[in-house]
């Protein structure tokens, strides 16, 4: 009995160890497979569109290849983020601010953003035997490696693309020195991305060792050939199709770079089609590899995902052949975008942002039916030492024409003291309910001294006493006007400002308050003014952004301007009117409605409610309605008439500042007033 009972569990294990045997056998190792995004600046869209189908598919993907913008997708698919990550990446991200050099608005300080809201360009460079790190482009990228960085948290390191990550990713670049392409498949995986889509000329190039890289694309647009050189036993490539158009002229830039880079005439790229077991053409004409538009990105994701489709049965078909399990799971979605855009890595509180023996040089270019055109470039030079000295230069060429020198320490850190002196002329008309009355010519002199000041992200605040010339010419004084003024205007003031803010916009702010206040006293003297007590004047103003919906946002606000004392000079009575402040006059307030400059009297007070509706994309309508009320005394503004007046307008966010038209009304001067402007205010 014993003998039999072995015997029976000796044939179990033997049947046992034969079916393992022939389950395994059965089922073959599974084969690699790798997808090819080629480059192509906003072409790179037709990627998200084809990993949605492959997603859907179940297709596994083992190796991931992108050049340029290709990478850009290929890397945020090896790390973990799934189609519908990456598409909203593409739908939300700012690609003219990733594409330049502009600082994260709200980590700041004051009066750096005011520069930022001012000149549509800068750049800096190294001076005293400094070495620009890069060199050789118009762009650095620092925007597109500090938002990549966040993207790609956990992977900063230096790291093999090939073992650390969980897909395997390569991306192409190539090297100025030698002339050749490289594949990168180590290292830091911001730089290599940063590298592979450094267009020449724009970007500055990387240097890594020895190497200096610029785009991947000059050499290989379309890497399928690095696909199968990585092990890949089943390629798919996915490449943009602009289409044959005999009539087109290819006479632009953008237009030969595209057809030479993105099309079979790149012989490279047609080449290495034989590479792959598919390749997906995606038709992309009607639009540029510039197209960052949120309509022409998500049209761009359709036609990807839409030619994908067509290949469906291809793409089944390599699934089986790959050995892939029909019922198996093969996604992998380890990351949320939306945690990374909900978070905030940044600096808080006080921060330093520019390094010592540094030229940083600024240019600002504005057009308006008023002033017609108007140009400003500035210089600033940050010496190295332990003052934190700062030399800085700035000219204004336009109706208001200025030069503006100042000089800075800072002898406790973000703490500042300083001089500055302005020379300049100026030229406008002045209204009087709605009438021109006056055309007003002067120059001035303007000499500041800032005795303390502190420079914050969110605050600054400074104390300080100045010195103001102004040598007026009576070019047009007519019968409707109602002030005086003398030929030279001379006297001191002491001063103090304070102000706040968390906009994340100057200009289109989604959320965020702005307040500031601040007081002047003025004298002849240093102690009176015409052998009585000095005048004074207080500023105050507070707008808040409120969201109602994601594209629907209120700004109330409230602005004031007080003054206190007899014979107050022309140039510092209360001025208001136009859309921006201190345009004509430093102290001139905005006022909706009102295009014009008008004099008031020497209580000011207004409230204002802003409707900023985003269109679609950069594209705004805003809705303006004010009311204001004046009078000498206090004690009696609100007896008057109010003054109400009401504006509509579009602006578009461009990268030059806000493009817009406006057209507006106010009770004061009955009239309408019309104004197309481009660019930022200055």
């Amino acid at each position: 009995m014993k003998r039999i009972f072995q015997a029976i569990l000796t044939l179990l294990l033997a049947i046992s160890v034969s079916a393992q045997s022939v389950s395994v056998d059965s089922v073959p190792e599974r084969k690699k497979v790798a997808i090819v995004l080629s480059g192509g600046g906003a072409f790179g869209a037709i990627h998200v569109g084809f990993l949605k189908v492959i997603e859907e598919a179940g297709l596994p993907v083992d190796i991931v290849v992108g050049t340029s913008m290709g990478s850009i997708v290929g890397a945020l698919y090896s790390v973990g983020y799934n189609s519908n990550d990456i598409e909203s990446m593409f739908n939300n991200m700012d690609w003219a601010d990733l594409f330049l050099d502009n600082k994260d608005y709200q980590h700041l300080p004051l009066s750096e953003r005011d520069a930022q809201s001012t000149y549509f360009y800068e750049r800096d460079f190294y001076a005293h035997g400094g070495t620009d790190p890069q060199p050789g482009g118009v762009i650095r990228g620092t925007n597109v490696e500090s938002t990549f960085r966040r993207y790609l948290k956990g992977y900063t390191d230096s790291i093999d693309f090939l073992k650390d990550l969980p897909r395997q990713f390569a991306c192409v670049a190539t090297d100025l020195v030698d002339d050749d392409e490289v594949v990168l498949t180590h290292g830091s995986l911001v730089k290599s991305i940063r590298s592979s889509m450094s267009i020449p000329g724009v970007f500055t190039p990387v240097r890594m060792n020895d190497m200096v890289l610029v785009d991947g694309g000059a050499k290989n647009n379309f890497a399928a050939d690095v696909a199968r050189k990585l092990g890949a036993d089943i390629v798919i490539g996915v490449k943009f199709d602009l289409g044959l158009d005999k009539n087109r002229q290819y006479r632009t830039l953008i237009d030969v770079m595209e057809r030479s880079a993105g099309s079979d005439v790149s012989r490279r790229a047609k080449e290495n089609e034989k590479y792959c077991d598919l390749v997906i053409h995606v038709p992309v004409r009607g639009f540029t590899s510039g197209s960052f538009t949120e309509k022409a990105l998500n049209t761009l994701i359709d036609r990807g995902e839409t030619a994908t489709r067509e290949k469906l049965d291809s793409i089944y078909i390599l699934k089986r052949e790959s050995g892939a399990l029909p019922d198996h799971d093969y996604s992998i979605h380890l990351r949320d975008i939306k945690s990374v855009t909900d978070s905030d890595d940044g600096p808080t509180g006080l921060i330093n942002i520019h390094e010592t023996n540094v030229f940083l040089a600024s240019a600002g270019l504005r057009l308006d039916t008023e002033e017609l055109v108007a140009l400003q470039v500035n210089g600033r030079y940050f010496m190295g030492d332990k003052l934190n000295k700062e030399f800085n230069l700035t000219l204004r060429l336009g109706a208001r024409s200025m030069v503006r020198a100042g000089f800075d320490i800072e002898p406790w850190q973000f703490k500042k003291m300083g001089v500055s002196y302005e020379f300049g002329y100026n030229t406008f008309n002045i209204y009087t309910r709605g009438k021109r009355s006056n055309n007003l010519s002067f120059i001035y002199q303007n000499a500041d001294v800032k005795l303390f000041s502190i420079d914050a992200m969110n605050f600054d605040f400074k104390i300080g006493m100045g010195w103001k010339h102004f040598h007026h010419f009576q070019d047009l004084w007519d019968e409707y006007s109602e002030i005086n003024v003398d030929t030279n205007e001379y006297y001191f003031n002491y001063n103090a400002r304070v102000r706040y803010s968390n906009e994340d916009d100057h200009y289109f702010a989604h959320r965020g308050v702005r307040a500031e206040a601040q007081y002047e006293y003025y004298t002849d003297n240093f102690a009176g003014w015409n052998g009585k007590d000095g005048f004074s004047a207080i500023t105050a103003l507070v707008q808040a952004t409120i969201p109602l919906t994601r594209t629907t946002h209120i700004r109330p606000g409230i602005q004031t301007r007080m003054l206190f004392g007899d014979d107050i000079p022309l140039m510092e009575r209360n001025a208001a009117g136009g859309i921006s402040y201190g345009k004509y006059f430093s102290q001139q307030l905005p006022l909706p409605g009102l295009g014009h400059v008008e004099m008031f009297k020497n209580k000011f007070l207004s409230a204002s409610l802003r409707l900023q509706q985003r269109l679609l994309g950069r594209h705004y309508l805003l809705v303006d309605g004010s009311v204001a009320e004046q009078n000498e005394s206090l004690s009696d503004i609100f007896s008057d008439k109010p003054i109400w007046g009401a504006q509509i307008g579009y602006a578009y966010n461009s990268i030059a500042g806000p493009l817009g038209a406006t057209v507006g009304w106010n009770s004061l001067a009955h009239r309408y007033y019309f104004l197309i402007s481009l660019g930022f205010d200055f």
